[in-house]
């Protein structure tokens, strides 16, 4: 593949079945596969040895379909497939898969969805589509079948055959001749296919094993020196145990199984997957780096992958591309499939909640096979998003959380005095580092108010001021302070991007970066809609084209060249080796700009918003809105798709409140409130001149003084001269919520007389919680978003050990309990009178005591739950 021309016209599901053939020439139980097909289709079996020699079988079935924008996949249309397939008789001991490279529509989303929750069993969903009773047999059939929507990319389908390859040919991937001899077998290959497919005889469409091995050679051997259960493992913990990463900005980690942060080191105690969560610049992906760099210094194995480079079904290549690149080589898929069933690996995917929909949906289904077993590697997801991140992991599966903190007083001092150079006395580095590992607490800096000068002092004021409680986000904050510490005023988080750009391209020469920047706000924001921040190199070359010829038909005088030398110079958009072999993805300098780009762009006028707003939006919604308030329309758009992202857009409403205001503020209380009666709001201006708001039943209008309705008749706010009507909205929202997260406390059971006894109160209460969970986000839930509120706060059930009562200074304690947070209620009384020793000192569960636990009602503690989630999902400290 060596340029745009060679896969221009290619048909996409053709490049898809070039990586079925290699995963056939790799697996000699596999007589071939059958293809049959046109420009818009592809019909393809993987054929097989049946055992004991009763013939060929079909183990797979695949169904191709091209569908190009604007069209998209709906319910009928899919249903009608799946349907023909399950009416055949192999349907009976087959699978099927019916893959697209177009977009779904939102009842093909629902249809998807449907066949996922079948595959787990659960066919309420499917039986309500199909018209039938869940007993009905078609619905178990069902479960053998699923949707894959692949806009995928041609580009990224062939490099990958390309690499697989080029990791076994005979001469090496290193040779000279090695990248040529690959494209020329991926070119062969596709050939052999697309000419099979068309052809008129049934026999005449099958390929068999041994024409495809003719074709790419017999990629089945793997040299020792590239087996992880050979040389490899200790080659790769030796490379990633000298990466130089001393001078990071590393914050302190939480687990939400403990009180106490917890240390890197520790999480080599803690079994099952895991999932590592916070905002952009929060600091998770160090800590990932620092996690594998400490481990492989302790001899422990953890695999980094970008979650970016992700192909659908193809975990293994994922993981084989992050240990090649550490060592330096190309490496077969057979490496990742041999690293994820290594019960000592840890492997690790960064981004997962940035994924396009359909990618995430794809990953899940690997994960979900992969965690099946619970014999292979363990998994640790990382992303921005709580609720995101742990839809990828199956729900039968109980998914432990970590949080990256963020940076308190101490910290925020230590990092000032380090970005203005100023000399600390006796306070310890953000970063420290015992025999090559890392610290024994990420982030643990601090020190006495005395060792820090007055300028550190007043510089993080001035970042204080401006950022608020971004200011504890450790990339932000130092970002921020470089500003401070060059003389630069800033204003807001999106000044802060935008100084900063403008300094990386000043300090490179990079000429000028207002049209650099217009065309990566064009580029970014058309990948922003597809849900992703990356492309692979001729995908971008493409795109920075387009944005130049999309600006140029506005007005803007573009030069190609110029802009690319622009950006290549700033340093803006990195060319890094990482996911699909060893290609270079475009990726921003970090994910965060390529939001502000995009929302720069917005503010600018030069691109609109997606009709359909995700949670992987949220960033730049924040940014456009502080360098140009949303519009009322976009705003209810925000308040009906993405509600708890008002919360942050609310903070640059700085607009005038006029005579609509009402009828604005009430349109958007409506948007987030989960009540059937829609909410009025009346307004009215005081003797002194404040403007009051308050929801209720009155009519939706401004009234005089004389006739407004009594405070207390209702939620009410007194109006900041600075508000407009979307802090308005947002701060009776914010009444609403506190008001009917407030539940009646009931009286503390009696204290329990035994270890069962205390065990069953405990389960009882559990079970209330969970009841008293439903209740709660029924009455303040936004539309649409509970799950997103349950997948937050996580399982509230309880699996673990009660204890005898230990004795204490003055008197027992209260019946101590090890457990873990799960779906199901599964506690046990101890057969022992006292837990071990070294149970109390673990960190692979959290300790609490039953009295304590049940002197606190179900109502409030799922009250308390709901108002943490929410808060996540907002800003500190809005409930």
């Amino acid at each position: 593949m060596s340029g745009v021309d060679t896969v221009r016209g290619i048909n996409y599901q053709h490049c898809q079945a070039i990586l079925i053939a290699l995963d056939v020439a790799a697996d000699d139980s596999v007589l071939g596969i059958r293809v049959e097909g046109a420009v818009d289709a592809l019909d393809l079996e993987v054929i097989a040895n049946a055992p004991g020699g009763a013939g060929p079988f079909v183990v797979r079935g695949l169904q191709m379909k091209s569908r190009l924008q604007p069209h998209t996949w709906a319910r009928a249309e899919l249903l009608a497939i799946v349907h023909r397939w399950a009416e055949l008789p192999v349907s009976a001991d087959s699978e099927f898969s019916l893959l697209t490279d177009g977009a779904l529509g939102p009842s093909g989303y629902a249809v998807a969805a449907a066949l996922d929750e079948a595959r787990d069993g659960k066919y309420d969903a499917i039986a309500e589509l199909l018209g039938i009773d869940v007993e009905d047999p078609l619905c178990a059939v069902m479960g053998r079948a699923r949707i894959v929507s692949e806009p995928g990319s041609v580009e990224a389908l062939l490099l990958s055959a390309e690499m697989e390859i080029m990791a076994l040919l005979d001469t090496g991937p290193t040779h000279p001749d090695a990248e040529k001899d690959a494209s020329g077998r991926v070119n062969e290959l596709f050939r052999v296919i697309s000419t099979r497919s068309g052809l008129p005889d049934l026999d005449d469409r099958f390929i068999s094993r041994d024409e495809i091995v003719a074709v790419v050679g017999d990629i089945a051997r793997l040299a020792e020196a590239d087996r992880w259960t050979g040389s490899l493992a200790a080659e790769y913990l030796t490379a990633v145990a000298s990466e130089q990463i001393d001078d990071l900005v590393v914050p302190t980690l939480s687990a939400s199984w403990q009180s106490p942060p917890i240390r890197l080191e520790d999480l080599a105690l803690v079994s099952g997957p895991l999932l590592m969560t916070g905002r952009t610049g929060s600091g998770k992906s160090t800590l990932a780096r620092l996690w594998r760099r400490g481990a492989a210094c302790a001899g422990g194995k953890v695999v980094v992958c970008h979650a970016e480079a992700y192909l659908a079904q193809r975990l293994d290549r994922l993981v084989a591309d992050a240990v090649g690149t550490a060592v330096g080589r190309t490496l077969s898929r057979g490496v990742g499939r041999q690293v994820l069933g290594d019960p000592s690996v840890t492997v690790i995917l960064d981004g997962v909640s940035e994924l396009p929909q359909q990618v995430r949906s794809e990953l899940a289904a690997d994960l979900r096979t992969h965690l099946a077993g619970a014999h292979g590697s363990r998994v640790v997801g990382v992303g921005r998003d709580e609720g995101v991140g742990a839809t990828v992991f199956p729900a039968s599966v109980t998914v432990q959380r970590l949080y990256p903190l963020a940076f308190g007083r101490p910290e925020r001092l230590t990092l000032t005095a380090k970005v203005l150079g100023e000399p600390e006395s006796g306070v310890s580095t953000l970063v420290t580092v015992d025999g090559g590992g890392p610290a024994a607490l990420a982030g643990s800096g601090g020190g006495d108010i005395e060792d820090f000068s007055p300028r550190c002092y007043e510089a993080l004021a001035q970042v204080e001021h401006a950022l608020a409680d971004a200011a504890g986000n450790p990339m932000l904050l130092e970002l921020a302070l470089q500003l401070v510490a060059g003389g630069v005023p800033f204003t807001d988080r999106a000044s802060v991007y935008e100084l900063t750009v403008s300094r990386m391209s000043d300090r490179a020469n990079g000429g000028d970066v207002r049209l650099a920047v217009a065309v990566l706000g064009v580029v970014f924001a058309e990948l922003l809609d597809e849900g992703r921040r990356y492309a692979n190199p001729l995908e971008w070359e493409r795109m920075i084209a387009g944005a130049a010829v999309f600006l140029e038909e506005r007005g803007v005088a573009t030069d190609v060249p110029a802009i690319r030398e622009a950006v290549a110079r700033s340093g803006l958009v990195n060319a890094v080796i990482t996911g699909i072999g060893h290609t270079t993805l475009r990726v921003p300098v970090h994910d965060s700009f390529a939001d502000y780009f995009a929302a720069r762009a917005h503010a600018d006028g030069l691109v609109l918003l997606p009709e359909t707003l995700l949670e992987n939006d949220e960033n730049r919604l924040w940014f456009s809105s502080q360098m140009r308030m949303l519009n009322d329309s976009e705003v209810l758009a925000v308040a009906k798709q993405l509600p708890f992202s008002l919360v942050r857009v609310s903070e640059s409403d700085h607009n005038t409140i006029s005579g609509q205001a009402p009828g604005i503020v009430a349109a958007l209380l409506n948007a987030v409130l989960p009540d059937d009666t829609d909410v009025e709001v009346t307004m009215w201006r005081t003797a002194n001149g404040k403007t009051m708001a308050q929801a209720g039943t009155g009519a939706t209008t401004w009234v005089d003084p004389a006739q407004a309705p009594a405070v207390f008749a209702g939620p009410t706010v007194v109006a900041e001269d600075s508000d407009g009507p979307t802090a308005v909205a947002v701060r009776l929202w914010r009444l609403i919520l506190r008001q009917r997260l407030r539940r009646d406390r009931r009286l503390r059971p009696r204290a329990p007389q035994s270890r069962q006894e205390a065990c069953d109160q405990l389960s009882a209460h559990c079970r209330e919680v969970i009841a008293a969970l439903t209740t709660v986000l029924a009455e303040v839930a936004p539309p649409g978003t509970i799950n997103r509120l349950r997948e937050t706060i996580g399982p509230l059930g309880m699996t673990g050990v009660v204890y005898e009562r230990q004795g204490r200074g003055f008197g027992l304690n209260g019946w101590p309990v090890r457990y873990r947070h799960s779906e199901a209620v599964d506690l046990t009384a101890a057969s022992d009178s006292s837990p071990p020793s070294e149970e109390r000192t673990g960190v692979c569960s959290a300790w609490t005591d039953v009295v304590s636990r049940v002197s606190t009602s179900p109502e409030v503690t799922a009250a308390k739950a709901v108002g943490e989630a929410v808060t996540k999902l907002t800003r500190n400290h809005w409930l």
